[in-house]
């Protein structure tokens, strides 16, 4: 049977909370980069949050598995060392900022696609006949003959 030491499950919970930190101001500049309609910095982010997330997932599973492994909750654990109770609390409350900021990105960037695709269907709809060609130009009648109708 495996340890089931406080000082073996504070450890595993640590390492937890390490990638915690490690993601939070990952997710801070993700915001940013999204808000500003930063491509380049938004996909750097994203590339480097699926690591720090894969990271994270494999701590919480090695806990589970010790755990279970052990025949121990971290409830039990949790009611007999308070010093592991404040870890376990701490570790929550880190995971529960990360999922937060997490949500608050995807509302973010759910919200700038809506905003792209707001402003292509107004183009559509005014400019049907506006297409951008292989150098990224726009053609199509000039903007200055749309007159006053065009607005987005």
């Amino acid at each position: 049977m495996p340890d089931a030491a406080p000082s073996t499950v504070a450890s595993l919970l640590a390492a937890e909370r390490a990638c915690c930190r490690r993601l939070a101001p990952l997710l801070d500049a993700e915001r940013t980069a999204a808000a500003a309609y930063d491509h380049a910095a938004l996909l750097a982010c994203l590339r480097e949050r699926e690591i720090l997330q894969a990271d994270w997932e494999r701590a919480a599973a090695q806990r589970r598995r010790h755990l279970e492994a052990a025949g121990r909750t971290l409830a039990e654990l949790a009611a007999a060392d308070p010093a592991l109770a404040r870890e376990i609390d701490a570790t929550a409350r880190d995971a529960e900022a990360v999922r937060r900021a997490q949500g608050i990105n995807e509302g973010i960037v759910r919200a700038a696609l809506a905003q792209v695709t707001d402003l292509l269907a107004v183009m559509r709809r005014e400019r049907s006949d506006s297409r951008y060609d292989g150098r990224a130009a726009l053609t199509g009648q000039a903007l200055s003959s749309a007159g006053a109708r065009w607005s987005a």
